[in-house]
């Protein structure tokens, strides 16, 4: 047996190896998933339901949740719609061989919406509120000229109906199939949301696993509050990239949620099962109206008109 017998047997063997491998397909219609915690295999069913909320019951690690997913959760099923958002072309650039518009096309048909940014108005305890949500399914969650114009209209519909602006952001940033026209997006969505801020409404910003480039260097990084979900990784470069660019060794809390809340990036880091609460409670302070800070606001006043009397 020579060395070119042993190699066609390899190859062989390879080539079964191959064939064995789930492909694609089937790893996306499997009812199991690779562990995030533990060595063992994990149902999809155990984490992928309306209890859990696309979290793991064990080690609370939070995976992708679509944002009509998100919508429901946060104003319940049927309290919500879906704001149209412009149309614009899609591939402005003209790319060679349709690359753009094919991505394009099999995005739209995977998430079922026109570009990454899905934008609402709802209700909730009866506050009216605008909110939008990067899909991560779509090319990334990156934002394009036309992504960057669904949010600038969350803006004006927050600012039409005098509601504060409730921001869903993730994502790896501006979409390189734009080029420069993408990065005007960055100026132009903090020139809207400044909007917002003119006209005295609270812009909140929740970051959701994982949130870099141009989506925290331009409107997820201005909000008058930052929240984050839980594991949730934040920054404009990714670790690998710091880290060669740096020569140094990352601390293993590096751009983590927890870090950003310790370094005042981030104002708290709650479990997507009880987010929605606390923001109801920032927005009822910052609208004054949570019953505890108007009763106490009542007696200060009542207070303030004794000493004016007796002064």
């Amino acid at each position: 047996m020579n060395w070119l017998t042993n190699l066609i047997k390899a190859g062989s063997k390879i080539k079964e190896r191959i064939r064995e491998r789930a492909t694609r397909e089937q790893i996306k219609n499997s009812k199991w998933m690779s562990p995030c915690c533990g060595n063992t295999p994990i149902l999809k069913s155990s984490i992928f339901n309306e209890e859990q909320l696309n979290t793991c019951p064990s080690c609370s690690k939070h995976f992708p949740f679509p944002p009509r997913d998100r919508m429901n959760h946060f104003f319940g099923k049927n309290n919500w719609e879906e704001i149209d958002t412009p149309k614009l072309h899609d591939d402005p650039l003209n790319w060679p061989n349709d690359v753009y518009k094919k991505k394009l096309a099999a995005a739209r048909k995977a998430t079922n919406q026109r570009c990454s940014v899905l934008v609402a108005l709802g209700e909730r305890e009866g506050m009216k509120i605008t909110s939008f949500a990067i899909n991560s399914a779509f090319i990334g969650g990156a934002i394009s000229v036309e992504s960057a114009e669904a949010i600038l209209k969350a803006c004006d519909v927050a600012i039409e109906n005098q509601t504060p602006l409730i921001a869903w952001s993730e994502g790896g940033g501006q979409i390189m199939f734009e080029s420069g026209l993408s990065l005007q997006g960055m100026a132009r969505t903090v020139l809207g949301v400044n909007e917002v801020k003119k006209n005295n409404l609270p812009y909140i910003n929740i970051y959701t696993n994982k949130c870099y480039g141009g989506i925290s260097a331009s409107f997820a990084g201005v909000s008058d509050i930052a929240f984050a979900e839980k594991s949730s990784m934040i920054g404009f470069a990714g670790q690998h990239i710091v880290k060669n660019q740096t020569r140094e060794e990352l601390p293993s809390s590096f751009q983590s949620s927890s870090e950003l809340i310790r370094t005042g990036f981030c104002d708290g880091e709650f479990h997507r099962k009880e987010i929605n609460d606390k923001i109801m409670t920032v927005l009822k302070i910052l609208l004054k109206k949570n019953s505890a800070i108007s009763a106490e606001e009542n007696e200060i006043t009542k207070d303030s008109q004794s000493l004016s009397k007796t002064a």
